[in-house]
């Protein structure tokens, strides 16, 4: 329209001449002003409101070092950030959006150590190096110490007085973590925690939880573990069944241990009536599982899930799987899938003896020898009824031969670590690097460091 307008106008003011000035200012009018091209919009989000985690979810307490899914704990709103580009010599701009959010992740119930590498929705996040894959703002790793501040962030957003501190609980705090290579979404993290330093002991374990009220000894470590449950014995039901472990009074004792006690002399009569004092029973053969799978945590898999499986000759068709949240090497898994699956083999020998009141000093839990009969017997219960001691004992393995060594962690797909160097920006004046006259800045990007 402006160049139909300003064509005429240049004719009638200055002849052919001022019709063609009129058609070059009509024509940049039109295509800048009236008739410009209407810039596009990127994609984007409809509801910036962040979904929040289940309230009541239990936070496991760690030992070792493990690789667990945080709980979002808090989070802002999502953060818009608005660019603009292009829109020059008549093309239409282009509108983008990209998105940032803040938020903070309990990770343990129990003060840790460091924090090292992050994966979000699977990918490396973080790296060994402590660099970040992705942009962000600031990241903060609060270890659950019993005096530690609050989060400065969180009490700016939610005011101080409102602001927990969540002592005795380990957190992390991502400030503006850029979400365009997750979907404009907070993505689904895991992370690779220390909260002790080496292996840990099972019986060290058992004690913490239970507030020093369980002990034991020699009863094996793990690399990591995770607790949860109820209560102590649901918390340390995985251990308990994983290693076979049974109670002394306070006192967890392993399945292959020594004998702690002998039973000799039994009784034939009770109040005048005739008893048997001995009464053996066994399961049949295929009540005792074929093959018993043990699945725990593999650090040689980046932490994740390995399974090992062992198998027995023999008649059956029952397979059991142990659930195990501890780090164990593949050797190390396979020799307790072994030991279950031979203890549940043997035990299917049981006796019970009607002794005398001398045996009142033989508790459940403990490990005996038997006059007469083979092998170690574990005390399941011990009776008092009509002035005798009635023991009901399953027979527990023995010393004996073990698995050669050799288990693998199987393949695995490992992403590249490759941490990223610092970046810097360097303006040099220099001669010309080339012949003719320069009609454009010359950038020059070098890289060095590593591979």
């Amino acid at each position: 329209m402006a160049t139909v307008v300003l064509t005429a106008v240049g004719s009638v003011l200055g002849g052919p001449i001022g019709a063609a000035i009129g058609a070059v200012i009509g024509g940049v009018i039109d295509s800048e002003v009236l008739f410009k091209p209407k810039g596009r919009e990127g994609p984007r989000l409809s509801d910036l409101q962040v979904q929040t985690s289940t309230y009541g979810a239990q936070v496991p307490r760690l030992f070792g070092t493990m690789r667990v899914a945080g709980t979002v704990i808090w989070a802002s709103d999502l953060k818009e950030t608005r660019s603009r580009s292009g829109g020059g010599k008549g093309r239409p701009s282009v509108t983008s959006y990209s998105y940032s959010a803040s938020f903070a992740v309990a990770l343990s119930a129990r003060a840790i150590g460091q924090v090292r590498r992050i994966w979000a929705d699977g990918n490396l996040l973080r790296g060994t190096a402590g660099d970040f894959k992705t942009e962000i703002g600031a990241f903060r790793v609060h270890p659950g110490g019993g005096d530690q501040p609050v989060d400065p962030l969180i009490a700016s957003a939610q005011g101080i007085s409102e602001t927990p501190a969540h002592r005795d609980m380990a957190y992390v705090v991502f400030e503006d973590l850029a979400l365009a290579d997750y979907g404009n979404r907070i993505p689904s993290l895991t992370f690779e925690v220390a909260a002790d330093d080496g292996v840990v002991a099972i019986g060290g374990i058992a004690a913490e939880l239970s507030d020093g009220r369980l002990s034991g000894e020699a009863l094996g470590s793990v690399d990591g573990f995770a607790a949860s449950g109820a209560d102590v014995r649901e918390a340390i039901a995985p251990l308990v069944d994983a290693y076979g472990l049974a109670l002394d009074g306070l006192r967890l004792i392993a399945a292959g241990g020594e004998a702690t006690g002998e039973i000799g002399a039994r009784v034939a009569r009770v109040n005048g009536r005739a008893v048997d004092p001995v009464e053996r029973s066994g399961r049949a053969a295929d009540m005792v599982p074929v093959a018993l799978s043990l699945r725990h945590y593999d650090a040689a898999r980046d932490y994740q899930a390995g399974v090992q499986k062992v198998m027995r000759p023999g008649a059956g068709r029952q397979e059991r799987g142990i659930e195990l949240p501890a780090v164990l090497n593949p050797d190390a898994a396979r020799r307790l899938a072994a030991a279950r699956l031979g203890a549940a083999w043997t035990g299917r020998e049981t006796m019970t003896l009607r002794c005398g009141w001398e045996a009142l000093t033989i508790a459940p839990g403990m490990i005996v020898t038997i006059a007469g009969a083979a092998g170690l017997w574990r005390v399941e219960e011990r009776e008092w009824e009509a002035m005798a001691v009635q023991l009901s004992l399953r027979r527990v393995p023995g010393a004996g031969g073990t698995l050669p060594a050799g288990a693998s962690s199987g393949a695995i797909v490992r992403q590249a670590d490759a941490p990223h160097g610092v970046t810097r920006l360097m303006l040099a004046d220099l001669p010309p690097l080339r012949d003719g006259v320069a009609n454009a800045p010359l950038l020059a990007a070098a890289a060095s460091g590593g591979a």
